[in-house]
């Protein structure tokens, strides 16, 4: 097998977990076995694997689960946030490297290394997310709520995001740009989140998502896509499970995917089948309350 030098990361704060039930999934049992799995596929392609966590998440996902990341930076407990601003983790991730990277959210798995465009792009993002209902009305409460944001607003235009279920890329000087711009963003605008109808964590999409699109195309920063843009109403694609292996290559448990029991089921299936060893070795921990 082929592998790439390229760095990977995965970040994991603890704190960001804590407003929901089962970590975001439908049982308990399957956020742990979604970690070991995610761990374990990219391990399986890559030698560089790096973890960028809290103590709590140094307990869970090193001491607890033996996950075999290659490094492991335990800075994360610095950070003085709520919990429903859950990216902020990742914005900690990102601005933590030095050389180029790719960030892999723990509810992807892959079967394939990365293609060598997204390895070697600039920018990177999963897919283009366009006229997403939820966010085109909390952008427009944002508007209405006179939030102060750092680029012009166009709401006569169609509403363009870039998912991040992968981010990063070589362009380090606009990556540490759009974090301090995502930060800025938050502080600017943090005493009016609670006014927000549908609750504050509505932050996370518009700060991570929308501005990483936007300020990109104001610099006329071209990003490296992993996936056709195709609609909202196709996510579910990204959970093929019975298809796998082939053809497909990458799974992301997005969203409600990781609240249903199929989803964690064959979350559950993949790691006894494809790493029996960490599969016992949650099952064991789980009836002897050490996870």
């Amino acid at each position: 097998m082929e592998r790439n030098k390229i760095k990977i990361v995965q970040s994991y704060w603890s704190k960001g977990y804590n407003n929901m039930p089962n970590f975001g999934w439908a049982h308990r049992a399957a956020h742990f076995m979604g970690w070991a799995l995610s761990c374990l596929q990219l391990r399986a392609y890559y030698d560089e694997v790096e973890l960028i966590t809290d103590e709590i998440g140094c307990e869970l996902l090193i001491k607890k689960l033996k996950l075999p990341y290659t490094s492991v930076k335990v800075t994360l407990d610095t950070l003085n946030l709520p919990s429903y601003v859950w990216t902020a983790g990742k914005f900690e991730a990102y601005k933590a490297q030095d050389r180029p990277f790719i960030h892999v959210d723990g509810d992807i798995f892959i079967w394939n290394k990365f293609p060598s465009r997204i390895e070697n792009a600039g920018l990177i993002s999963q897919n283009i997310e366009r006229n997403y209902p939820f966010n085109i009305d909390l952008l427009k409460e944002m508007t209405d709520l006179n939030f102060i944001f750092p680029l012009p607003i166009h709401q006569e235009e169609d509403m363009i995001e870039a998912n991040m279920g992968i981010a990063g890329g070589h362009n380090l000087e606009f990556i540490q740009e759009y974090c301090n711009t995502a930060e800025t963003f938050l502080e600017s605008n943090f005493e009016k989140l609670s006014s927000l109808s549908k609750g504050e964590e509505g932050i996370n999409t518009i700060m991570e998502q929308y501005l990483f699109y936007r300020l990109a195309e104001a610099k006329d920063i071209p990003i490296e896509y992993l996936i056709d843009e195709f609609p909202y109403t196709k996510m579910c694609f990204l959970t093929m499970f019975h298809l796998l292996p082939s053809p497909v290559g990458y799974i992301h448990c997005l969203g409600a995917n990781k609240r249903t029991d199929i989803s964690c089921d064959r979350v559950a299936r993949l790691l006894r089948y494809l790493h029996p060893d960490k599969y016992d070795l949650i099952i064991k921990s789980l009836k002897n309350n050490i996870l």
